[in-house]
């Protein structure tokens, strides 16, 4: 398969940009949390810039997970223009401004 970047397609006239919209969410990456005595010499093998996170989930149960989460900035087309990735535990507004391509009209994301 074959990547190409959103500014690329633009310049060949493939993606029209009348009015530029940004939706931005994160999804929870699933690291190893300890597990004592699986680890070389019984050291723990837990991803030390992991961090929990805790959701509510769609059945309103909170649900807790260990490791980090990855934020999207994409189109109204679902094209990817700006990635960041960090521990679970930050709050998603803290990589609302990182993820702006300053093109925007629009800005959409959920608390």
């Amino acid at each position: 398969m074959t990547y190409y970047s959103v500014a690329l397609l633009a310049e060949q006239g493939l993606i029209i940009r009348a009015g530029e919209v940004s939706i931005i969410d994160a999804s929870v990456i699933e690291a190893k949390n300890c597990r004592l005595n699986k680890g070389v010499d019984g050291q723990c093998t837990q991803d030390p810039e992991a961090a929990w996170n805790v959701k509510n989930g769609s059945d309103g149960k909170r649900k807790s997970t260990y490791g980090f989460k990855g934020h999207l900035n994409v189109d109204e087309d679902g094209f990817i223009k700006k990635t960041d990735f960090g521990s679970g535990n930050v709050h998603d507004s803290q990589y609302f401004e990182g993820l702006l391509t300053g093109n925007e009209e629009a800005a959409y994301a959920d608390s």
